[in-house]
């Protein structure tokens, strides 16, 4: 009996102490393992998101420039013209000043027919009938990469094709060619600004070369006609498919600094973008053409990202490598900022072909 008893305690279970209890929970090594991996994950996700967003952007960015390319040429088809980028007064105080731009022009044909049919176009854009028209947020005007994008202000990214420059008045003469940068424009190179620089002997004269090397123009609307020039469609002799029309420019719009800036101002520094002057010292004499400079410097493509609102006036977007470029055959198409100058002053000009025989031949 004493054998039986004392197998009996032998057993009985032993007591279990705290050390040898099953563990339920994790340490902290494994936490922070797990929370490791966790980082390392989000850390390898991270940019493909944020690059699936760049590229949502500029798809979105490329379907409304192709909608406003769109809009313009259906204007453009409607009036048998190219709009003016710009419209002004003669410059006498009985004419208004500033009219509006490009953009009014096009509003019936980007779903804006109704704003387009409370614009007097008689006025000011500042007049109090248009003023608070031109501080609408239309989102197709608009890049969702501009950063500078105010809603409710009138913003603009999307700037039309003007060449080398706009006309102005300079020292009491009208519609003299000037480059955004360069002041006075001699194109045919004798030494001649701001006049018709020909007497009948053939040399094409500086307002003769400025309109084939850039697509849209100011215009006088009131007073007297002071310039007109625009192209229709069969004047795009080098090819509707070869013309820039439109292209980016997170530089323009409205300007907080500014509130008269928006898509209506008729300002050339807003309403286009601008190759740079091929021409050294600005005189397009023989041997003084260097189209290498036209994607340069301040000029080049996305050269003026970093510049304030207003002024530079040449492609810019924030779309890594170049910018978006709508056609006159209503294309659009990424164009590279490396572009070789030569191709891009071409793709400028709607008659580069009637250059040749001249220094500016491209």
């Amino acid at each position: 009996m004493k054998c039986k008893r004392a197998f009996a305690d032998n057993k009985r279970e032993i007591p279990r102490t705290d050390s040898s209890r099953l563990r339920s929970g994790y340490t902290i090594l494994e936490l922070l393992v797990v929370t490791a991996v966790i980082s390392i994950m989000i850390a390898l996700a991270l940019p493909a998101v944020q690059s699936a967003r760049n590229s949502a952007r500029q798809v979105q960015c490329l379907n409304n420039m192709r909608n406003v390319t769109l809009g313009i040429l259906q204007a453009t088809d409607s009036a048998n013209r190219f709009p003016a980028c710009g419209y002004f007064g003669d410059g006498t105080p009985a004419t208004g000043g500033s009219y509006r731009s490009w953009v009014v022009a096009t509003l019936p044909y980007i779903d804006q027919a109704n704003l387009y049919n409370q614009w007097d176009v008689e006025v000011n854009y500042k007049n109090p009938v248009n003023a608070p028209l031109a501080k609408t947020h239309i989102p197709v005007l608009i890049c969702p990469d501009d950063i500078s994008e105010v809603p409710g202000q009138g913003n603009l990214t999307y700037v039309v094709s003007s060449g080398v420059g706009f006309s102005a008045q300079i020292s009491g003469i009208h519609d003299c060619p000037v480059g955004p940068s360069s002041g006075k424009l001699d194109l045919n190179g004798n030494g001649i600004s701001c006049n018709s620089s020909t007497e009948g002997d053939g040399t094409p004269s500086d307002r003769e070369l400025f309109f084939q090397m850039g697509l849209f123009f100011n215009e006088t609307w009131k007073g007297e006609i002071r310039a007109k020039r625009h192209y229709t469609m069969a004047g795009l002799t080098d090819g509707a498919s070869n013309t820039m029309l439109i292209s980016e420019n997170i530089r323009t719009g409205y300007n907080p600094e500014n509130s008269a800036s928006n898509w209506a101002s008729p300002n050339p520094y807003l309403t286009s973008f601008y190759i740079g002057n091929p021409c050294r010292n600005g005189s397009c004499s023989e041997g003084n053409v260097d189209y290498n400079l036209a994607n340069s410097g301040s000029s080049a493509i996305n050269a003026g990202i970093a510049k304030p609102e207003g002024s530079a006036p040449y492609p810019n977007s924030l779309h890594k490598g170049g910018v978006n470029v709508g056609y006159c055959d209503g294309h659009v198409q990424f164009l590279s900022e490396n572009i070789d100058g030569k191709v891009y002053a071409a793709l400028a000009s709607p008659q580069g072909a009637a250059l040749s025989g001249t220094p500016l031949e491209q």
